[in-house]
């Protein structure tokens, strides 16, 4: 299973899109402004989205995503969140006042949008793998994700402060290579980040020590801008023998 970067970043400005990896051809985990950059017929293509939380950065692109199909044909896509993500999918976007509500049309019974509550814990099958929900601790309802491929296996943390049970669950997964990581805040807004549920690196560095030596981190969820600061900060302060990276859009991961 391929893992293409499509979008990595807190916010736009180019070449910045907001998070949406693509799995093989046929699944999302969330729907950022990085779903744009694909063309008509790998949108009609995109079968399910696994949907971390329901902040616009990660699902704004939905509604779009949604009218291709619908404009195309299309067979519509199925969206796997927690019911509380999805209660704000249907309260918020697809209520026909600013977008049509794509969850009912064009009928109940067969929507462009499917939605499929599922929680921690829970795996849907994948073309070439599967996917399971991993804890999370944000600002509301979210969830992170593990995918596993044939021969390894990569987690997701979504936007999450510390959350010791995420870093556990996955440090018992043999095959993990990498771990795709928000780090949004700096250590000089330490308080930003733990009251609006995000990670800062000394909030980060303790929880790794579970890690096998040799996972890859991705650093995503940073602000357009801000990267080589940010980077260079982040490895100050974190182990020096972890392999740390940007995760930019373009990068592609092998599972």
């Amino acid at each position: 299973m391929r893992v293409t970067i499509l979008g990595a970043s807190s916010g736009i400005g180019r070449p910045a899109h907001t998070t949406s990896f693509l799995l093989g051809n046929s699944t999302l985990i969330d729907c950022g402004t990085g779903v744009g950059t694909l063309d008509v017929a790998q949108l009609l293509q995109i079968e399910r989205v696994l949907l971390s939380h329901s902040h616009l950065d990660h699902c704004g692109f939905l509604p779009l995503l949604a009218d291709v199909h619908a404009g195309h044909a299309g067979p519509g896509v199925t969206v796997y969140s927690q019911q509380e993500t999805l209660d704000a999918l249907k309260q918020h976007l697809f209520n026909g006042v600013i977008w049509p509500d794509y969850t009912v049309t064009p009928s109940a019974e067969s929507p462009y949008v499917r939605l499929k509550a599922i929680e921690v814990g829970d795996t849907i099958g994948l073309p070439d793998g599967m996917a399971t929900a991993l804890p999370a601790q944000h600002s509301i309802p979210a969830v992170g994700w593990l995918v596993e491929g044939d021969w390894r296996a990569l987690a997701f943390s979504g936007d999450t402060g510390p959350c010791p049970a995420f870093w556990q669950w996955i440090a018992q997964v043999p095959s993990l290579s990498d771990v795709l990581c928000e780090i949004t805040y700096d250590d000089d807004h330490l308080p930003q980040a733990r009251r609006y549920g995000h990670l800062a690196p000394s909030l980060l560095a303790p929880l790794l020590d579970p890690l096998p030596p040799a996972v890859h981190l991705w650093v995503s969820h940073l602000d357009p801008g801000e990267e080589p600061r940010m980077m260079q900060h982040i490895r100050d302060i974190l182990p020096p023998h972890l392999l740390v990276e940007q995760l930019k859009v373009g990068v592609t991961i092998e599972l």
